[in-house]
């Protein structure tokens, strides 16, 4: 590992931002009350996230994670909570000190094998409000350009 990166793997920091958290077998489901969008997180990627309690490096993140995963790689963790970030889980800063590097940049110094390889999945779905959801019609109910079918077609004004 260069001096650069290990410098860069050292001054990130990263923060969990507060969401309801649940596991679902292998999965932890993710709902953010403020933008209503649900986010899935494969097994690496829900430890990952966790590991974030408080502000940590990727290297401390990476030093958690080695229990369940011995050959994790601290830039791959970087790259990993960089896109956690970047899918709004985390909050991402960087000590005073350094400068920030860029996804690009991390992928350049760990090769697009690496970086097409990153561990983890995020999936993220936005849910509607109550309201919203409510406001569409049902199977064998009046639909119309206002009020759509939540299920089937429109056909001449009922949802089938």
């Amino acid at each position: 590992m260069s001096a650069n990166l290990f410098t860069e793997l050292e001054c990130a920091r990263f923060l969990r931002k507060k969401l309801i958290a649940r596991w679902s077998g292998d999965e932890l489901v993710l709902y953010d009350q403020e933008s209503t969008t649900a986010h899935c997180l494969n097994r690496i990627a829900g430890e990952m996230l966790l590991a974030c309690e408080h502000e940590s490096s990727p290297i401390e993140v990476a030093a958690a994670l080695r229990e369940n995963w011995p050959e994790i790689e601290a830039e791959v963790v970087h790259a990993s909570l960089i896109q956690m970030a970047a899918a709004g889980l985390l909050e991402a800063t960087m000590k005073e000190e350094c400068d920030s590097p860029s996804r690009r940049e991390i992928i350049r110094k760990l090769g697009i094998t690496a970086a097409v390889a990153l561990p983890i999945v995020v999936t993220s779905v936005l849910i509607p409000s109550p309201a919203a959801a409510a406001s569409c019609a049902a199977l064998t109910q009046p639909c119309s350009s206002t009020r759509p079918c939540c299920q089937g077609l429109c056909v001449a004004g009922l949802c089938v």
